[in-house]
């Protein structure tokens, strides 16, 4: 049986409210601590005309948690790596997500297992934190964090997350330094961090935050995806690091990978040079390009006579596709095999302008088992006229996957040490000779 993955255009519908409440505890203050260390990057290339400081953020692959309810998700799996948050800082895990636009963390003051469960954020343990509203206005003139009964901002979010389901958490706001980490070892003289607002979350469903591996996410998607600037992470991070190149790039390997923040990998670590394509309604806030023609071992499936797009989702471990054209795609991909270790089958190819072909074979866009995993996007609202596609982690570990900010495009370069048939021994020599421009 095929799995019939639900998967949504929109990681996080916030309602904004606010109410009288309780203040959770008092403040507690703080000493200051240590700082992440950043690579220089010389010039970008010709079309960038900038240089900067590049972060190098490793990534760990974990799997998905079995549910305690005896769910379970076999093949999902998240890229996990290290923040801190505030003064001194709090050591957490979390997913970069170009699907989402917040940073959500569980709160301290959360009692859902699914938080507890994780690492929580503290904002009376940080001497850098601030209760704020919508408006980023303190809760409490003159008191760092509310206490007592006060009038403040809650967020409640409806997220879906592609791999696991659908699920609501409640958050406050909380103004915090956001701090990129390589580990929880990591006492370095500098950081890379973004003062911005936090989704803080007081309460987490159990779908889909129990399952999750890491603590939180880092939302990377455009403005239009936040509800205000403030609580951009990348907005943010360009604002506080003025050295850094307004761009971000993901190499991702079978048990690891790389976030690369402010700068860019250089066109020798791959198969060829980067090729980039403009962000279509980059006001929505998704990373979302044109797509040609969709074909599986050569035969058109989709001939996006009205006009196909792809979401390019790194918080999605599959390939996704608008559910009505579901059938006839799975359909051509369902004669995959296992012989050998491997699944054989058909290639299946995205067509993009100019000429590139994004591939994945069988092992990419097949389970353990050798079974097809493509779900369906419901698309909520009315969309334009066209496919919607969305693209995850499983295209990405074939292809460098760069993110500009500043121009709203996205680039590709092939990756030879990050394919499905690649070896672990060929995917730490690719991820430790990235070279930043």
């Amino acid at each position: 049986m095929q799995p019939q993955t639900s998967m949504s255009l929109m990681k996080l519908g916030l309602v904004i409210t606010c109410i009288s409440t309780m203040a959770f505890l008092p403040s507690v203050q703080a000493k200051r601590g240590g700082r992440l260390r950043t690579a220089a990057a010389s010039d970008a290339g010709a079309d960038s005309g900038n240089t900067g400081d590049a972060v190098l953020i490793p990534l760990q692959r974990m799997p998905a948690r079995n549910g305690h309810d005896g769910s379970q998700h076999q093949d999902t799996s998240f890229y996990v790596g290290n923040i801190t948050v505030g003064e001194p800082p709090q050591h957490l895990q979390v997913f970069f997500d170009t699907g989402s636009g917040h940073v959500l963390l569980p709160h301290m003051a959360c009692k859902n297992r699914s938080c507890i469960e994780h690492h929580r954020y503290s904002p009376w343990s940080s001497s850098s934190a601030l209760d704020v509203n919508a408006d980023g206005h303190p809760v409490q003139e003159g008191s760092r964090i509310a206490k007592g009964r006060a009038k403040r901002t809650f967020a409640t979010m409806e997220f879906t997350q592609a791999d696991l389901g659908d699920g609501v958490a409640k958050a406050v706001l909380v103004r915090d330094h956001v701090c990129l980490s390589s580990g929880p070892d990591d006492h370095k003289s500098h950081q890379a961090c973004a003062d911005m607002a936090v989704l803080a979350a007081t309460q987490e469903d159990a779908m889909p935050f129990e399952a999750m591996p890491a603590d939180g996410i880092i939302g990377l998607g455009l403005s239009g995806l936040s509800v205000s600037a403030f609580s951009n992470f990348y907005s943010r991070l360009m604002d506080s690091s003025h050295g850094m190149l307004p761009e971000f790039g993901m190499l991702l390997g079978e048990t690891q990978g790389t976030i690369l923040f402010g700068g860019r990998a250089s066109v020798d670590s791959f198969a060829a040079p980067l090729e980039w394509f403009p962000v279509l309604r980059p006001e929505e806030g998704f990373w979302q390009l044109e797509i040609v023609q969709v074909r599986v071992n050569g035969v058109v499936v989709e001939q996006c006579q009205h006009g196909c797009r792809a979401i390019v989702d790194t918080g999605s471990s599959h390939l996704g596709v608008q559910s009505d054209r579901r059938e006839r795609i799975l359909n051509r991909l369902q004669s995959a095999l296992f012989s050998e270790g491997n699944c054989n089958g058909p290639d299946l190819q995205v067509d993009l302008p100019r000429g590139l072909t994004l591939t994945l074979a069988a092992g990419d866009y097949s389970d353990a088992s050798c079974v097809v995993q493509l779900g369906a996007l419901h698309l909520q609202e009315p969309q334009p006229r066209g496919v919607l596609f969305s693209l995850g982690t499983n295209m990405i570990r074939r292809y460098y996957t760069a993110f500009d900010w500043e121009a709203a495009r996205i680039g590709f370069a092939p990756n030879e040490g990050s394919t499905s048939l690649h070896s672990t021994a060929r995917e730490a020599a690719a991820i430790t000779e990235l070279v930043v421009l």
